[in-house]
């Protein structure tokens, strides 16, 4: 069995040969679009969102929002999710992968509820909620059907295997939003675009750092396939994976807090605790809970442990590189 027949037998829920580990056996590699979502340097992104250079470490940060008020949500210009360039990169890095052993996940970009207030504005966003209710599902369909398109070239022009959409909904303890407002606003969106992959038989990997307990059954309705990433510091991953696990795979939950600032015989222990956690009977790809520039030496007491504990064959243990995104592999 190869890195590829491994990794669906724990998509579809079942036992696999080992626990994957995309950067170390290279079961997945995930490519990107064209739009620019995010700058690396100051400057406007392809939504027209402002960004400013804190320091190298901690990259950019939205400071300007352009949407500010309700009335130009209808004709904000957004992205073109038909030019001709958008699959382009993606085409590109997918010569370089071996299909035969490697699924291929297109990423989306940043998602539905975080594009919004990017655009808008958090604090404007969730005002408008309550008080601009129209105007929020408006801006939000009109993202939808931008990622819609993007979903739907990656698919058939790039011939993707998955698609993973990033949205962070949650908060240390609870969603940002609210369970309500999480369902009045974003579920519908968000299901249009899950629909969009079940057509096409693909799988579906969604990420959302924080609190996201609530919504797990929501997602498993809608056709989610993998969440992303399970943050430990928020969730209660034993409880989820024993209401969950038959129905939903689980990918990350290695905490970036240990990965960076903590030593390597606490890595291994955590890698450990986390394989023992939530592989049992399938279901589980292990991989830190977030993209981080950690520490060479931590990095590779992470790789080792995974080798270890998750018992990577020999012949599948490669070097993969950890991108510095803001969902992981």
């Amino acid at each position: 069995m190869n890195p590829k027949e491994n990794l669906m037998k724990v998509i579809r829920c079942e036992e696999p040969e080992w626990v994957p580990c995309p950067m170390v056996d290279g079961s997945w590699r995930v490519v990107f679009h064209s739009l620019v979502e995010r700058t690396s340097e100051a400057g406007f992104d392809d939504w027209r969102v402002h960004w400013k250079l804190s320091d190298r470490a901690g990259g950019t940060y939205p400071d300007q929002h352009p949407i500010t008020n309700p009335e130009m949500v209808k004709d904000f210009p957004l992205p073109d999710g038909e030019i001709p360039s958008l699959t382009k990169p993606a085409l590109e890095m997918a010569l370089d992968i071996d299909r035969d052993k490697s699924l291929l996940l297109g990423d989306n970009g940043w998602g539905i509820f975080e594009r919004s207030w990017l655009l808008a504005g958090m604090d404007n966003l969730l005002i408008w909620m309550v008080e601009e209710p129209e105007a929020v599902n408006i801006l939000m369909h009109r993202i939808a059907r931008v990622k819609l398109r993007i979903t739907e070239r990656l698919i058939d022009e790039v011939g993707v295997d998955g698609i993973r959409y990033g949205d962070d909904w949650g908060g240390e303890k609870a969603l940002i939003m609210g369970p309500h407002f999480w369902r009045k606003f974003i579920k519908p969106q968000q299901r249009l675009l899950y629909n969009a992959c079940k057509k096409k038989d693909i799988f579906i990997l969604q990420h959302s750092d924080g609190h996201t307990e609530e919504i797990i059954p929501d997602l498993i309705e809608m056709g989610l396939d993998i969440l992303n990433p399970l943050q430990p510091e928020c969730n209660d991953i034993e409880k989820i994976k024993a209401e969950f696990g038959k129905d939903l795979a689980f990918h990350g939950a290695v905490s970036s807090r240990t990965l960076d600032k903590s030593t390597p015989e606490k890595i291994t222990q955590e890698v450990k605790l986390r394989i023992s956690q939530l592989a049992q009977g399938g279901g589980y790809i292990l991989a830190p809970a977030h993209g981080f520039p950690y520490p060479a030496s931590n990095l590779q007491a992470f790789r080792t442990a995974a080798i270890e504990y998750g018992k990577i064959p020999k012949e599948w243990r490669g070097e993969f590189e950890v991108q510095k995104t803001d969902v992981e592999i």
